[in-house]
């Protein structure tokens, strides 16, 4: 439970950063801007189906105390990349 923990603030904080990344992307507006609003909720979608599918197939498997890491982790390979790639803008 500790490694959760303490993988859930990391990426918390990654996220935090891709948040105002993407933030200063949006409000500079063009093509770019709307660009980024629309890959946000397109990424969020999907990152939401994937995590419930790996937490799903954790139980299904008989790992369901496996689920919340296996979502944390789809979530938190998302957030790096994304703060990977904002970061290079």
């Amino acid at each position: 439970m500790n490694k959760l923990f303490s993988d859930a603030i990391k990426m918390g904080f990654a996220a935090n950063q891709v948040m105002g990344l993407r933030l200063m992307k949006i409000a500079m507006g063009g093509a770019g801007g709307r660009r980024e609003s629309k890959l946000m909720v397109d990424e969020k979608i999907k990152a939401a189906t994937d995590a419930s599918i790996e937490a799903a197939m954790s139980v299904a498997t008989g790992q369901p105390h496996l689920a919340a890491d296996r979502a944390l982790s789809v979530y938190s390979k998302r957030v790096n990349r994304n703060l990977k790639r904002l970061s290079k803008s």
